[in-house]
C-alpha cells in the first residue's frame, strides 16, 4: 500500500465510517428505491440512474447528513450495482454531482469479454460520459479513493470545466482534478476548446445514401451533432435497439491524447447499462461515421457490438458535415 500524498480529513473519514455502519443500509435502500423509479421512467431517456437534486436535499435533511457530498459518499454501494466486470470482477462505483442542478448521476465500471481490455469502461469515465449526454457539467466526482488512473485523469481533463472538478473519497480527501494531475495535457495545448457538454458542434449532419428509420435517424443526428471530435473533424454516433425495444444513442468523445478517446458504441454502452438493461440483448446497432473521415469507427464497432451481443445487426452508414 503507498501512503497517499495528500492530506486526508480523518475526522471526515471517520464520521464517514459511522454513517455507513449505523444508517448506510437504510441510505441505500432509500437511494435505491429512487434509482429504480428513475429507471421506470420511460419519459425521459437520460434520467435513469440518476438522482434528482429534490430528492437529494429530502434524503440529506432525513438522514441527519452534513452535506448531499456525504451522501454521494454513501450513494456508493448503489452505484456499485451497475457495475458489470466478468474480466476482473472488480466491482468500482463513482458518483457524479452535476454543477447546473445538482442531481447525482451514478456510475460503474463495465467489461467486454470478446473485447480487446481497450474497451473498458472505467466508472470515472461512466458517470462523466453520462453527465455529458445529459448535456451538463460534472462538478463533483465521489469515489471510494480518490485514486484515478492515468486514463481516468485524461478522460476527465478533457472537459472545459475540468480545472473545477472536485473528488472526494471515503478517507477524507477533497481535491481538484488539477491536484491530481498537477500539469495537464489539455485540448488548450492544441488550441481546441474543451469538451463543453451540449454545445452543437456539428449542426449540419446529413447522411450520405441511405438513411436509417425516422426515429433512429432523429437520435443519430442529435447524438452526433453533440460528438466531441475537434481532433480528426469525423463525428459519430451510435443508436442501439435494446431487448425490449427502447432506443438509446450516443456520440463519441475524442482525447487530445488521441487514446483515451471514447468511441460512440463505448458511450451508447453506457447508456444500456444506465437504463439497467443488458448490453447482451441488444437486437441492433446503427452506427453513422464521416464519409472520408480521417478515422473509421466501423472495424471496432463491429467487433464490439458482435462480442457483447452476437446476434444483434449492425448497420454503418454514412454522413457528411457540410
Amino acid at each position: 500500500m503507498i501512503d497517499a500524498p495528500f492530506r486526508a480529513d480523518e475526522a471526515a473519514a471517520r464520521r464517514l465510517a459511522e454513517l455507513a455502519a449505523r444508517i448506510g443500509a437504510e441510505v441505500g435502500a432509500a437511494l435505491d428505491g429512487l434509482v429504480g423509479a428513475s429507471v421506470a421512467r420511460g419519459a425521459d431517456p437520460l434520467a435513469p440512474s440518476t438522482v434528482p437534486a429534490p430528492e437529494v436535499a429530502q434524503l440529506v435533511d432525513r438522514f441527519g447528513l452534513a452535506s448531499e457530498r456525504e451522501l454521494a459518499l454513501l450513494a456508493l454501494p448503489v452505484a456499485g450495482a451497475l457495475a458489470d466486470p466478468p474480466i476482473s470482477g472488480y466491482r468500482v462505483a463513482a458518483v457524479g454531482i452535476e454543477a447546473e442542478t445538482g442531481d447525482f448521476v451514478l456510475g460503474a465500471n463495465l467489461e467486454f469479454p470478446g473485447g480487446d481490455l481497450g474497451t473498458t469502461i472505467h466508472a470515472e469515465g461512466f458517470v462523466s460520459l453520462r453527465v455529458r449526454r445529459r448535456g451538463r457539467t460534472l462538478e463533483t466526482l465521489a469515489v471510494r479513493e480518490a485514486h484515478p488512473c492515468a486514463h481516468c485523469r485524461q478522460t476527465l481533463t478533457e472537459a472545459d470545466a475540468a480545472e473545477r472538478l472536485e473528488i472526494i473519497d471515503l478517507l477524507g480527501h477533497e481535491l481538484t482534478l488539477d491536484e491530481l494531475y498537477p500539469w495537464p495535457f489539455r485540448p488548450a495545448a492544441l488550441g481546441v476548446l474543451g469538451d463543453r457538454p451540449g454545445a452543437v458542434a456539428w449542426p449540419g449532419l446529413a447522411f450520405a445514401g441511405e438513411a436509417p428509420p425516422d426515429e433512429v435517424a432523429g437520435l443519430l443526428v442529435e447524438a452526433g451533432a453533440r460528438a466531441h471530435a475537434p481532433y480528426s473533424s469525423s463525428p459519430s454516433a451510435v443508436v442501439l435497439r435494446l431487448g425490449d425495444g427502447r432506443l438509446v444513442s450516443a456520440g463519441c468523445v475524442e482525447s487530445v491524447a488521441f487514446n483515451p478517446s471514447i468511441t460512440a458504441l463505448q458511450a451508447a454502452l453506457v447508456e444500456a447499462a444506465a437504463v439497467r438493461s443488458p448490453a447482451a440483448g441488444v437486437t441492433e446497432g446503427w452506427l453513422a461515421r464521416t464519409a472520408g473521415g480521417v478515422v473509421d469507427p466501423a472495424p471496432g464497432f463491429r467487433v464490439l457490438l458482435a462480442a457483447v451481443a452476437p446476434s444483434a445487426a449492425a448497420r454503418v452508414l454514412d454522413w457528411r458535415t457540410s
